[in-house]
């Protein structure tokens, strides 16, 4: 019976497009808002893939954010310059800033609190970054600092199982109790299975599963309407 719910960060408990969409729409307002949705997923794309090479040395952090972008812009055949590329981590830092959660999240996460559901939350991401989205989204009203895991400030990433395992200390739950929720399939699906836990896919970007993996999570939501929904009934937890 599921006892405890964890939450990832990033266009889980936000929707990061918007952000994204206002950095790109200052600094490329020619770029079709027809595609907006399709590079925002290239750009989470290239983001989890080369995130591990900031985290190893391979590229600086500075490189990877540049590269991100500039590799999704260009499966578009948009090449904007150099400068431009290096301005928009800026103009997208500043939007981040005024991140809120939809009234779907923090109305469930409101209904969770009264129901003393455990709650928690891991995110890949260095330490100040995600602390000032933690702080811009008021998340400390729902879940303690202490069941907050930044994947910087510990050391491990997802979706390796450690991760998953020190949020198990830190709720004192067992890893069959715990529920996670998240957007990426390789991280957040792949990661909170390998350590036992029940996953809820929140595929509201509607993305492909990936290539050779299969459904293995339990379910499947495609909007913040439904996470909503199904967060505020018990009936829907697995069991």
């Amino acid at each position: 019976m599921i006892q405890g719910i964890v939450f990832d960060l990033d266009d889980t408990l936000y929707k990061q497009q918007a952000p994204f969409a206002s950095a790109i729409n200052d600094l490329f307002p020619t770029f079709p808002e027809s595609k907006m949705n399709a590079l925002f997923i290239r750009f989470r794309y290239y983001s989890d893939l080369h995130y591990m090479k900031s985290i190893t040395g391979e590229w600086s952090l500075a490189k990877m954010r540049y590269e991100r972008i500039r590799l999704a812009l260009a499966d578009f055949d948009f090449v904007p310059s150099k400068s431009e590329l290096e301005t928009f981590q800026a103009a997208y830092d500043h939007a981040l800033k005024t991140i809120t959660l939809p009234s779907e999240i923090s109305d469930s996460l409101t209904f969770l609190n009264q129901q003393d559901v455990p709650l928690g939350l891991i995110t890949n991401g260095p330490v100040l970054r995600q602390k000032e989205k933690i702080s811009a989204l008021q998340l400390a009203r729902w879940i303690a600092p202490e069941k907050m895991i930044i994947s910087d400030a510990v050391g491990i990433q997802k979706p390796e199982p450690k991760i998953f395992s020190l949020m198990e200390t830190r709720l004192n739950l067992a890893p069959e109790s715990l529920l996670y929720i998240g957007d990426s399939f390789e991280n957040d699906v792949i990661g909170a299975k390998a350590a036992g836990w029940s996953v809820w896919w929140f595929n509201h970007q509607n993305r492909k599963i990936p290539e050779g993996q299969s459904a293995i999570f339990e379910k499947e939501i495609k909007n913040f309407e439904d996470l909503k929904s199904l967060l505020t009934n018990q009936k829907s937890m697995p069991h």
